[in-house]
């Protein structure tokens, strides 16, 4: 009984790994790493100059970081994380080091995070529906519609953990009728994907 358990498991791998593979998922996750990889070289090598050749670099980050009102940052954060995510989110990480208790702060952020997406996903549910706007939507967001179609939950784990607009794909997510549990359970992803840049940018500002 465990051996054919052990094969039928087996077996449904190999079908998601060869039909992942028809589709171009691997060859979309590939690139997506290679420009995020450049990206974090990039950011990486520009933190590392401005730490050089600034003066006074830590002194000046943190005038500038307590110039920017706590309840102003996170409305901001949580109006881009519900609609568009035209702002990183790694701003807003980079932000919290100014608190005594920056990863309480983290935390809140990924909280924040994960309930745009949730309202980001019952907007895109509501205006999916409109005829006013679904053409709008369609042109806007056409290439994302058809990904989530091929490939469903992957793109959502992949918008969730990298810089892709998470909140743009919540709301595809949401017009297209992707089942909600499953939603909200890759979604989570997205804990994964605050709390680990933060243990990288706010080390390395």
């Amino acid at each position: 009984m465990k051996s054919e358990a052990e094969s039928n498991r087996k077996s449904k791998i190999n079908t998601y790994h060869h039909y992942y593979k028809r589709k171009g998922v691997y060859t979309f996750l590939w690139k997506n790493s290679l420009k995020i990889a450049i990206g974090f070289a990039v950011v990486i090598g520009a933190f590392l100059i401005f730490k050089e050749y600034v003066p006074n670099y830590d002194a000046k980050l943190e005038s500038v970081l307590n110039r920017i009102n706590t309840w102003w940052a996170l409305s901001i954060f949580f109006a881009s994380e519900t609609i568009l995510g035209l702002i990183p989110p790694d701003l807003f990480i980079i932000w919290s080091k100014k608190f005594d208790s920056p990863y309480l702060m983290v935390s809140l952020l990924a909280i924040l995070s994960y309930v745009g997406g949730v309202l980001a996903y019952f907007i895109g549910r509501y205006i999916g529906g409109l005829p006013i706007v679904e053409s709008w939507i369609l042109a806007k967001f056409d290439k994302h519609f058809i990904m989530i179609r091929k490939w469903g939950g992957v793109l959502i784990v992949f918008a969730a953990l990298f810089p892709l607009p998470f909140s743009s794909i919540c709301s595809v997510a949401g017009a297209v009728r992707f089942p909600f549990k499953t939603f909200l359970i890759l979604a989570l992803f997205r804990f994964v994907r605050i709390f680990g840049y933060a243990l990288f940018l706010l080390n390395l500002v």
